[in-house]
């Protein structure tokens, strides 16, 4: 990786760390339900994203872990349902 993709990456990282903080700080000041909730779903919108860039960029670094990882999360054996 060079660093000119690193610094993309890390500046990539902080923009959605930021929007996310501000949605959360949106969602908590807001006076009505509806607001707030819209705030913390794009919230979650973005960190689902930032997930998203941080596994990319743990690929790029290791492809090996991500093919490894991968392939772990397909072999594992499906969860049984649970007794209700």
């Amino acid at each position: 990786m060079t660093l000119a993709t690193e610094a993309a990456d890390i500046s990539r990282v902080n923009e959605l760390l930021a929007r996310a903080r501000v949605a959360l700080v949106v969602a908590d000041r807001a006076t009505d339900l509806r607001t707030s909730l819209v705030a913390v779903r794009e919230a979650l919108e973005i960190t689902t994203r930032l997930s998203e860039t941080l596994r990319q960029i743990a690929a790029a670094q290791d492809p090996t872990r991500e093919a490894q990882r991968r392939e772990d999360r397909f072999s594992r054996p499906a969860r049984k349902p649970r007794a209700g």
